[in-house]
């Protein structure tokens, strides 16, 4: 068969994730200051926003959309970032494959990554300029060659610190990798011959930690020189799920009753009788994809804020235990009539999945869009080059308009806000914006054709722009 099939999945899930570039409108807040980021190393202002440091994003993301802005420009900056995440889910299902066909074999290699491309939750998510698909590649490779490391060759191990590092470079969540790798070595520990054993204690698995950390040491490098604290970027994400929307209470099983719409029902069924069958015949790689996917979902059920995409790293794992269940349910069957037979049913998981992602894809938009979008437009057009302009979300208007852009201050701090600036942006859909900040935006008469202000609303999003001058004049101040 040779290595066609992957060739041809990867070609067909280019094609399909193409058609969704277009989707959602405009970036979100996070996909903003990924793409900010990534402009101003390209144009060598550093890992900063509207030029101030940036320390919570870390640099694999933003640098590969440099990349992407210096091949195809930055004119089609939404496309071609969108682009490059689509790339990386390519890379992500070519993982899946690889690990899973040399676990054991390119059907379930194939089936596996099949699963994860139609998987609801992966195919809605690749149009977003965001980490989580990124550090998935990365994470699950990380795994896979700890794995690899300690029950077929200890020089596995080089590679999983490697992978490792990267996807601490890509999230922060990477630290998540040392419970697994300690549970890995504690069931290898109890249940393995001599030979594992040795492989524990071999030079590879006690020095190839080094190699990450060397990978690790220009970014804590970074971090220190320019906020005193090697660790800055990494304490302020440890805290992000505690602070957020305080008033917000999950409950903990909150992840577990998401995974059929995550995975698809189809899916989640077929991972279900995989859990059993590998517990059944003691699968050894099976069961401890099944182990990594427990301690991702018990990891952030444990927080009081939950969201699908914090466990996105578990879907790999899943989809190789659900294609393993397959590949055994139809083993005894002759080969052709076995690959019609998961043909047919990954047929049928796609079309019922795509009756779910086709709606996401075509019909979800970015809150504010387009009148954000309208409003970007405008401010380009009036706006002086370099103009500072005030706004609550500020890396999507940073992002939508290349200006200079601060929060808007507290309410005894606005005046002289006003004064150093020339522009300011009002919305009522942005969840960080002051609460007082809406109400200025009825102080001032709209008039799009004097160039002075202008609105852009839709039916439930409205944002306003207006000269800081207009609006200070309209305050008496």
């Amino acid at each position: 068969m040779g290595q066609w099939p992957i060739v041809a999945l990867l070609l067909l899930f280019g094609i399909l994730y193409s058609f969704g570039l277009n989707s959602y409108g405009m970036f979100l807040w996070d996909e903003a200051e990924y793409a900010s980021i990534g402009r101003s190393v390209l144009h060598g202002q550093g890992f900063a926003i509207s030029g101030v440091p940036n320390k919570l994003r870390p640099p694999v993301l933003p640098l590969a959309g440099a990349a992407g802005l210096f091949l195809f420009g930055e004119q089609s900056g939404d496309l071609v970032l969108r682009g490059i995440a689509g790339g990386f889910a390519l890379l992500a299902l070519l993982c899946v494959y690889g690990f899973a066909t040399a676990s054991f074999d390119r059907t379930t290699g194939f089936t596996a990554a099949a699963l994860l491309g139609i998987s609801p939750f992966f195919w809605t998510y690749v149009p977003h300029f965001l980490s989580e698909i990124p550090f998935l590649v990365f994470f699950t490779a990380a795994v896979w060659f700890f794995h690899f490391g300690i029950y077929r060759d200890q020089r596995f191990f080089l590679w999983s610190w490697i992978c490792w590092a990267l996807a601490f470079l890509t999230r922060y969540t990477a630290s998540l990798f040392l419970p697994v790798i300690l549970l890995f070595i504690a069931v290898a520990w109890w249940s393995g011959g001599a030979d594992t054993r040795g492989r524990l204690m071999s030079r590879w698995f006690f020095l190839s930690p080094l190699a990450g950390l060397l990978l690790l040491g220009p970014w804590f490098g970074r971090e220190y020189i320019t906020f005193g604290n090697a660790l800055a970027g990494l304490k302020q994400a440890s805290q992000q799920l505690q602070v957020y929307m305080p008033e917000v209470s999950m409950p903990w099983n909150f992840y577990l009753r998401r995974m059929p719409a995550l995975l698809s029902l189809g899916i989640a069924v077929l991972f279900a009788a995989g859990v059993i069958w590998a517990t059944w015949r003691r699968d050894r790689f099976s069961l401890h994809c099944v182990l990594t996917a427990a301690v991702i979902l018990a990891w952030f059920s444990c927080y009081r804020y939950k969201e699908d995409r914090m466990v996105s790293s578990a879907l790999p794992f899943m989809a190789i235990v659900a294609a393993v269940f397959l590949r055994q349910a139809t083993g005894r069957l002759r080969p052709l009539t076995r690959g019609a037979v998961l043909s047919v049913l990954l047929a049928g998981i796609f079309f019922l999945n795509l009756r779910v992602a086709r709606p996401v894809l075509e019909r979800w938009v970015t809150l504010g869009y387009p009148g954000f979008v309208d409003g970007m437009a405008f401010l380009r057009q009036h706006a002086t080059p370099g103009a500072m302009v005030l706004g609550a979300n500020f890396p999507q208007i940073h992002w939508y308009t290349n200006l200079r852009v601060e929060n808007i201050p507290e309410e005894n701090e606005l005046s002289e806000a006003l004064r150093h600036s020339e522009w300011v942006v009002i919305t009522n859909f942005e969840p960080m914006q002051k609460p007082y900040v809406l109400a200025l935006a009825r102080l001032v008469p709209m008039d799009p054709t004097s160039g002075e202000s202008a609105v852009f609303s839709d039916k439930e999003c409205v944002t306003v722009v207006v000269r800081s001058q207009k609006l200070l004049q309209a305050l008496g101040r």
